[in-house]
């Protein structure tokens, strides 16, 4: 084989070899999209679940608050001492 065919052969190979880097380069590139967007979704239906969670509590202790004004002022008012205490020392 001359020099000739085996440089051109050479240079077929390194073609070769790019088009591959470049196609693995965009399924991994693809791959970690999906994976990303895939973690998004999670992340945001955690957090609706969370919020709905957290709007339930807060209906509930108004709901507390609202059947037992009263005792919630008295409540509220103690652990403002405590924590004041705590804070100022």
């Amino acid at each position: 084989m001359s020099q000739s065919a085996e440089t051109e052969t050479l240079k077929k190979d390194i073609e070769q070899l790019r088009n591959d880097l470049a196609a693995l380069a965009k399924s991994y590139k693809a791959t970690g999209e999906n994976q990303a967007q895939a973690g998004l979704d999670a992340a945001r239906g955690k957090y609706d679940e969370l919020r709905r969670e957290a709007g339930r509590h807060a209906q509930d202790v108004g709901s507390e608050i609202e059947a037992r004004p009263f005792t919630s002022v008295l409540a509220a008012f103690g652990i403002g001492l405590v924590l004041g205490k705590l804070i100022g020392r």
